[in-house]
């Protein structure tokens, strides 16, 4: 096994060790924090916090320029132009923050009191909220940089050190909220923002100790500037399009059925971050690996690395979701206060995770095609394509529609998207559709018949009255179960070798 390889495995483990700590803490942090706001309260600040979000639209976009930059240059080993390219970000995002922090305040009020659903009583704590909900996203958009620095250089320690502490940070503040006698709302709000800060300073701190090109070296370099302007005017489409699906559904949701249908909502997109965090994770270790194999004209392996990711990426997270979308309703039972729970909540945790499965095909084919600079064709394609979900949606809702059917319809238009990338994919990369198709889609089709037939004989054979004992007994043999499919109908014969290989290697240490 390669050094590259093994550096990958690696990394993954440590991301893994990160998400399982950071599991147990979110999901009991998610518990207290709604408990302490309540249905009301804890809608509001997520509609606000979606608000916010569709003002950073450029935050995706720049994202993955950082990325894609600093790890073609490592690629490349060109730490002169590492450096440039770095203090180019930091300006940029100083000043983006800037800009966003200008129109947030110009436009936020007017949304606030005229687009959202929000009880008149709790408008004051409200804007509290979007104020220091903005001052977070301009302190995450200035630490983005340093957070690209460390996956660029693979210091994957680093940034799951990083997260823990956010995810300790974050326990605290609900600790805190629940013997808080003031209003809880405006106090969460200031205490996220604190704990963003924190993460920033941890983060500049860190690159500026460990990596000698993390400098500021100011020096106009045009070509720079250019592939980067380039680079994120068209990456700015494909973050537009996904702004508008997310957190427009959000803002969907509030005007047709108010916020209680955002704190459902909200529930169903914790345990999706949690659940994806665990494909995401294989993703952020081999991201690198597929920009650096392209720099170095090393295509077949950088292709070899989209494919075996994307499959591996469905196959773990179909491992994780298949237990949960099977006994969704009696795990929400344990996991919330019985007057926390909204009937909307299963039904939207379990099509948020099956959206979860269909999107997480895509960040593989996105990152080589962003490894090549030319994203053009891509974005159009691919965004020409998701924008058709908010008027779909918009539509549904004024004929009717239930609240669920966005989700529906979320799923439908990204499935559509996926075969859009492959094509795109096949034209510029060279990407073999018919080995994709074999390697990727076969197998997780396999998977996913038997998972669903599974889920049809559990709606025959449960029952709400069902006891703590039996529900985790149902879930375990559920999770049981959906390894075993996994590892008959989803691995191929290299899979299985390498896993079990993996696995006497660590049993003989």
């Amino acid at each position: 096994m390669n050094t590259a390889n093994k550096r990958i495995i690696k990394n993954t483990g440590l991301l893994y060790f990160r998400l399982i700590f950071l599991t147990f803490i979110s999901l009991y942090a998610v518990r207290l924090t709604l408990e302490a706001l309540g249905k009301i309260d804890y809608g509001v600040f997520s509609v606000i916090g979606s608000l916010v979000l569709s003002l950073s639209l450029l935050t995706g976009a720049l994202t993955s320029a950082s990325q894609r930059f600093l790890s073609y240059h490592l690629g490349k080993e060109d730490y002169e132009k590492y450096s440039h390219t770095f203090t180019l970000l930091i300006v940029t995002f100083i000043i983006l923050a800037g800009i966003m922090i200008v129109i947030g305040e110009a436009l936020g009020y007017f949304f606030i009191n005229k687009w959202l659903d929000i009880p008149p009583d709790r408008l004051h704590a409200a804007k509290w909220v979007f104020q220091t909900t903005l001052m977070t996203y301009a302190f995450s958009l200035v630490t983005i940089p340093y957070t690209s620095s460390i996956i660029s250089n693979e210091r994957m320690d680093a940034f799951a050190l990083f997260s823990i502490v956010e995810g300790c940070l974050k326990l605290g503040i609900a600790f805190i909220l629940i013997h808080y006698g003031g209003d809880r709302l405006i106090l969460y709000g200031v205490l996220s923002a604190a704990n963003c800060l924190v993460l920033f300073f941890m983060s500049m701190q860190y690159c500026h100790t460990k990596f000698r090109y993390c400098r500021y070296v100011w020096k106009w370099n045009g070509s720079i500037i250019k592939d980067l302007l380039g680079y994120t005017g068209w990456n700015l489409f494909g973050s537009l399009s996904g702004m508008l699906d997310i957190q427009g559904q959000n803002i969907l949701l509030n005007m047709y059925f108010g916020p209680v249908i955002n704190t459902a909502k909200a529930i169903a997109d914790g345990i999706q971050n949690v659940i994806s965090g665990f494909s995401t994770n294989l993703y952020v270790a081999v991201s690198p690996q597929i920009i650096k194999s392209y720099a170095a004209k090393d295509y077949a392996r950088a292709l070899t690395l989209v494919i075996n990711t994307s499959r591996m990426s469905f196959l773990l997270m179909f491992v994780l979701s298949f237990p949960l979308i099977c006994n969704m309703d009696g795990l929400l039972s344990l996991w919330l206060a019985a007057d926390a729970k909204i009937p909307e909540m299963t039904i939207f945790s379990q099509l948020i995770l099956v959206y979860a499965l269909v999107i997480s095909l895509e960040p593989p084919i996105s990152r080589i095609i962003q490894a090549t600079g030319n994203i053009k064709r891509y974005q159009l394609s691919v965004g020409s394509v998701t924008l058709t979900y908010i008027p779909i949606t918009a539509l549904a809702f004024a004929l009717g529609g239930d609240a669920t059917l966005s989700l529906i319809i979320l799923i439908i238009v990204m499935g559509c998207a996926q075969f859009v990338r492959i094509y795109v994919a096949q034209r510029q990369v060279n990407l073999n559709p018919k080995e994709y198709c074999i390697k990727v889609f076969i197998p997780i089709i396999k998977v996913s018949v038997i998972g669903v037939a599974t889920y049809m004989l559990t709606l025959l054979t449960s029952s709400s009255d069902d006891d703590i004992l039996i529900i985790l007994l149902r879930t375990a043999a559920s999770a049981l179960w959906g390894v075993v499919i996994v590892g008959i109908l989803g691995l191929n014969k290299e899979d299985r070798h390498f896993v079990l290989n993996m696995i006497k290697e660590k049993l003989h240490k």
